[in-house]
């Protein structure tokens, strides 16, 4: 009797740890599929200022994931940071693999000089994504993101934008026309492949 009781509460403990598993992983798997639904655009709290040495309201930052497949908890996605009031001057962009696992998201990002972020205690629903995360400063930033449809990414990939005032391109220094014609002035911009970073995100 009590080796047949014994191998039924061990096989209730085996059955509560799956249904926990499968449980961890439904939930992960609702979260991404909110995730790749558009795209998250808004504020990083201190961000800018400990990966950029930036300051001010201006700056934004907008995110999309893209997934592997119905399923799916990881994929790739692009990130693009840049001051609201010259947003094709001033900018840095790149490239990363995400994952979620037991409700953390991690960013790897392809350039090795931005430090990967682990986003945790956040709130995520199809129209709004804010919390928390570590980009290892020891410091939490906080984040408001809205689910939007950005539609200028092209314009940050390989860094090409062509309007009236500037003519740019990539892998090359850029000249802005000012309010005086004969004031150039040089806009620093580094294309390495892996990231994109013109104007004050590239000094």
């Amino acid at each position: 009797m009590k080796k047949l009781f014994t191998y039924a509460f061990m096989m209730m403990v085996s059955m509560m740890a799956m249904t926990t598993l499968t449980s961890c992983e439904d939930d992960d798997q609702y979260e991404a599929n909110l995730l790749t639904k558009g795209d998250w655009q808004g504020y990083l709290g201190e961000f800018y200022s400990d990966r950029w040495g930036l300051t001010g309201n201006t700056y934004e930052t907008v995110i999309r994931f893209n997934g592997r497949g119905e399923g799916s908890t990881s994929g790739r996605g692009y990130e693009v940071d840049y001051d609201t009031r010259s947003p094709f001057r001033d900018y840095a962009y790149c490239e990363f693999r995400w994952s979620i696992v037991e409700g953390e998201i991690m960013i790897i990002y392809d350039d090795a000089a931005w430090n990967p972020v682990y986003i945790y205690d956040y709130h995520l629903s199809a129209k709004r994504f804010y919390g928390y995360m570590d980009d290892g400063t020891r410091r939490s930033i906080k984040f408001d993101f809205d689910n939007v449809n950005f539609d200028e990414w092209v314009h940050y990939e390989n860094g090409d934008y062509w309007d009236d005032t500037y003519n740019e391109g990539p892998r090359r220094s850029r000249t802005a026309n000012a309010d005086n014609d004969n004031d150039k002035e040089a806009v620093p911009f580094i294309y390495n492949g892996k990231s994109v970073r013109s104007g004050v995100f590239a000094k």
